[in-house]
């Protein structure tokens, strides 16, 4: 049992924050460019993001920065570093957000943003503009636009730079594979998408465009050496994590074989999170464990593996307390203890579990018990081809557990989405993926 301080939606609760274990170590190079230097770039650059909006300096902000600026090489650097702090910012987002409407989460608040979402209310559309430092409403579709578009346009500037700088290929594969991840979630996530102000395209289409990038990314990034050499191969197989999972949902089970097959199958990538900024903090730590906002959902309460507790799933009763709303009990997820806790976005393990889904049989049954030792967990004894493929999507929503693939997995498995009516008597909408906002269909002249 433990015991929660609640705070408001500003700030922490007090005491100290808990140390990360042996994983801080694996993650130390990506943490130190997504921290300090992240934090710095997004001082200095501002990124705001509207709908329409061509580039990043269409806004005027007197006294800040001045286009040109921006257009020296030695800015290329921090350009980037800004562009990853945006992806970082949306993807602890994502992660609550998805699993509020893909019953990761409950909400247990009184904002009326947060349940909407818990409901699968047509009314999130309204919430189309929020952005990625936003809790009500909760940031979505600008916060993916917005990591999307700094990302792409980190390219295009290194590209047309007078001086081209000297780690060019670097700094392009490293924003062309951000940039596809948030492309890869737009998909996962939307009905359909559109790019800036183009017609509508299907989820096919976003998966199609993020394989096209990450291909972009792996391609520079592979000829990289120097001093980023180390980094260019953490994002190289990123990539391929990323790309095996476009191909996943584009049916492309020779192309998934093939990238899974270059991840060593302890790889692991984080976002990076910190307490020193809202900008960077673990939502789903805030959200969950200290304002108690969202609670865990029933179905990820108490797993076992037959009769043994399953510490993938790591989710504590918190005494009978209930949320904000005084109805919702309050289950709390240990995997992300304190708003620095990462989160990771790509990994080996994930990469072992789209060759499962792909391969079926026998195959699936050893990596489901390869995956399970590392735990200590029974082993899985197989059955029908239709019962292993049940257990690879139910190994799925163990072993990457509040990383951000639930809602996609729900989507591509084709699974029965809850309906009548919730924990607190709201009826749940007919949506299973969210359609595009209000925001932007107002305002992009391609969408009727």
């Amino acid at each position: 049992m433990m015991k929660r301080n609640r705070t408001n939606d500003s700030g922490l609760t007090g005491g100290e924050h808990s140390m990360e274990d042996s994983a801080t170590i694996k993650r130390e190079s990506n943490r130190t460019r997504g921290g300090t230097w992240g934090a710095l770039a997004m001082g200095l650059l501002l990124t705001v993001f509207l709908v329409g909006c061509d580039g990043l300096l269409d806004v005027d902000l007197p006294g800040a920065v001045e286009e040109e600026d921006l257009q020296g090489a030695d800015m290329a650097d921090i350009l980037a570093r800004g562009a990853q702090g945006d992806f970082e910012c949306m993807f602890r987002n994502y992660v609550w957000i998805t699993g509020l409407w893909a019953d990761e989460f409950y909400s247990a608040s009184v904002l009326r943003s947060h349940n909407v979402f818990g409901s699968r209310d047509r009314g999130v559309e309204q919430f189309g503009n929020a952005t990625c430092a936003s809790v009500d409403p909760p940031p979505l579709w600008q916060g993916l636009q917005t990591a999307r578009f700094q990302a792409e346009d980190v390219v295009r500037r290194v590209q047309n730079f007078d001086q081209t700088p000297a780690n060019a290929d670097f700094l392009m594969g490293q924003s062309y594979a951000y940039g596809a991840y948030a492309t890869q979630l737009l998909g996962e996530a939307f009905c359909e998408v559109t790019f800036d102000e183009g017609p509508a395209q299907s989820r096919a289409d976003a998966f199609q465009r993020a394989e096209d990038q990450f291909t972009q990314a792996i391609n520079l990034l592979q000829g990289v050496g120097g001093p980023e050499a180390a980094r260019a191969q953490e994002l190289t197989m990123m990539a391929y994590v990323g790309r095996a999972r476009a191909r996943l949902h584009l049916g492309d089970d020779a192309g998934v074989m093939s990238d899974a097959a270059q991840v060593d199958s302890d790889f692991v990538f984080y976002s990076t999170h910190s307490s020193s900024d809202t900008r960077r903090w673990n939502r789903v730590a805030n959200r969950n464990n200290e304002t108690g906002n969202i609670s865990v959902h029933p179905k990820f309460r108490d797993l076992e593996v037959d009769g043994v507790p399953d510490p993938r799933v790591p989710v504590v009763w918190d005494g009978g307390a209930s949320g904000p709303d005084g109805i919702t009990d309050m289950w709390v997820q240990q995997k992300y203890p304190t708003t620095d806790s990462d989160i990771p976005m790509a990994t080996g393990r994930e990469a072992l579990l789209m060759v499962a889904e792909v391969q079926g049989g026998q195959e699936a049954v050893d990596i489901i018990n390869q995956l399970r030792a590392t735990h200590d967990l029974p082993e899985y004894e197989g059955g029908t081809d239709a019962e292993i493929m049940e257990q690879v999507y139910e190994e799925r929503q163990r072993e990457l557990f509040l990383q951000g693939t639930h809602m996609g997995d729900k989507l591509r498995f084709d699974r029965e989405w809850e309906s009548g009516s919730n924990q607190k008597g709201e009826p749940f909408g007919p949506d299973t993926c969210l359609r595009i906002p209000e925001a932007e269909r107002l305002n992009n002249p391609n969408l009727t």
